[in-house]
């Protein structure tokens, strides 16, 4: 499967548009090309090429209590199952429940076309075993046990509706991860475990010999820990642990809905300086990082977000509903409609300050260096109370220098508390993802009073 070219996907989603009776149509179209190994210390464990194409009709009927609408999918995009699939919706529509806040389709938007990767599409698995064999090679030389992932991913999506409008774009990722470990799927909980990942743009730009170096000594390093009493340290957060927590307020803490109903730290907030100077979070497509989507669920076009800037809290992000309710602009961060979901941040970065790594560690002195925390959930939402564990290598921070590992804590912490407490930044930044989901940029920083509530 190749994926669709704006020409053709726009083609494909103009006939399906031409061939409604609904009053208002929209056809959006998501083809994904994917390659991926698993490995564990013994080679590969699974291996998959697939592809799949997800075509999905919305319709819509006006009528005095509102617009009626559905949607309706198909997992293929020839004509026949693309018709039966706006059959479906037209049927669904009709007896749908009334939205009197439903906003019409928006129409014509100037929206940058993107372009996958061609190296990333194209990255073969025997280019992903030379990976594989690097780490499983190092690993073993450090009598380490190791397992991860090599993955290759292009996307496209289109979306055309019945008001004119019609965007497309194309993005493409490549990671590597790899985890090393001293006794198998139990080394978390008997030391000597560690993980590492490059998360890139483009396949070229995955940090494999940096991955590999970093989890294989760091998984030494953590041999033996130590066990230590909970409580509340001033911690360095290396950047896949600032990126667990910030993922958790992508919707919670900076969407429009939850801040329109009061659940967002953000709520009757906007303009305080709530936060140090150091303390900036933007929703940025247009990162080097990240490259993302140019366009949202509904097609609007998005651009670059400031939500904190120098500590003080400026907007959340909006959709064309919650855009018009709370007399903000849209922001372009809204999900296919109808849904009960509201905006997220779905390109969150921290920006990056001007602490070396050196100087993050004077600015903890005395503390704990995670490296990574593992199963963040949300306790509380108007604080962003966060609760999860730490893995994959803690370590006592003395004098400023990095000391002896220690065992896995559990903490409960207000991630709105945690921000304010934030020393320095460290002056480079990490894509990192997380267990529940989402990838974030962000670099390495100190914060003070981190509460850590019992052991893991």
């Amino acid at each position: 499967m190749a994926l669709l070219d704006q020409d053709h996907a726009f083609e494909l989603a103009e006939a399906i548009v031409a061939a409604s009776s609904a009053d208002e149509t929209e056809v959006s179209i998501e083809c994904i090309e994917d390659r991926f190994v698993r490995f564990g210390h013994e080679g590969p464990t699974q291996s998959a090429d697939r592809d799949h194409y997800d075509l999905s009709v919305r319709v819509r009927f006006h009528g005095p209590g509102g617009y009626r609408e559905a949607r309706s999918t198909s997992g293929t995009i020839d004509h026949a199952s693309a018709v039966a699939a706006l059959g479906r919706a037209q049927l669904l529509a009709k007896i749908a429940t009334p939205r009197p806040e439903a906003l019409p389709l928006g129409g014509p938007v100037d929206v940058e076309g993107t372009s996958p990767s061609r190296p990333t599409q194209d990255h073969t698995f025997k280019e992903k075993a030379e990976w594989i064999g690097a780490a499983l090679a190092a690993a073993e030389k450090e009598r380490l046990f190791a397992s991860g992932l090599a993955r290759t991913t292009v996307m496209s999506r289109s979306l055309v509706n019945s008001a004119g409008r019609q965007v497309h774009g194309a993005t493409s990722r490549a990671e590597f991860a790899l985890t090393c470990s001293d006794g198998g799927s139990d080394g978390e909980s008997r030391g000597g475990a560690a993980a590492s990942s490059s998360i890139a743009c483009f396949v070229d730009q995955v940090e494999v010999e940096r991955v590999i170096e970093d989890a294989v000594r760091s998984a030494v390093l953590s041999r033996e820990p130590r066990p230590i009493d909970p409580g509340a340290f001033t911690v360095l957060l290396e950047p896949a642990a600032v990126s667990a927590l910030l993922s958790m307020a992508t919707e919670a803490g900076f969407g429009a809905r939850s801040f329109s109903e009061g659940s967002s730290f953000m709520a009757g907030r906007l303009g305080e300086k709530l936060f140090p100077e150091n303390v900036s979070l933007v929703d940025d497509p247009l990162h080097p990082a990240l490259r993302g989507w140019r366009f949202d669920g509904e097609g609007a076009a998005r651009g670059r977000t400031e939500m904190i800037s120098a500590g003080e809290l400026r907007a959340p992000v909006t959709d064309s509903r919650w855009a018009q309710k709370l007399g903000l602009p849209n922001t372009g961060h809204g999900v296919p409609q109808p849904s009960a979901y509201g905006p997220s941040a779905e390109h969150l970065v921290m920006e990056a300050g001007s602490s070396s790594r050196d100087e993050l560690l004077a600015a903890v002195g005395d503390g704990l260096l995670v490296r990574q925390l593992h199963y963040v959930n949300i306790v509380e939402p108007q604080t962003l109370s966060l609760t999860g564990m730490t893995r994959g290598g803690t370590f006592r921070i003395r004098g400023g220098q990095v000391a002896e590992p220690v065992q896995n804590l559990r903490f409960t912490q207000s991630l709105v508390e945690s921000l304010r407490q934030v020393v320095a930044v460290g002056d480079r930044s990490q894509r990192s993802g997380s267990l529940m989901g989402g990838e974030v940029v962000a670099p390495a920083i100190v914060l003070r009073d981190f509460a850590f509530t019992s052991r893991a």
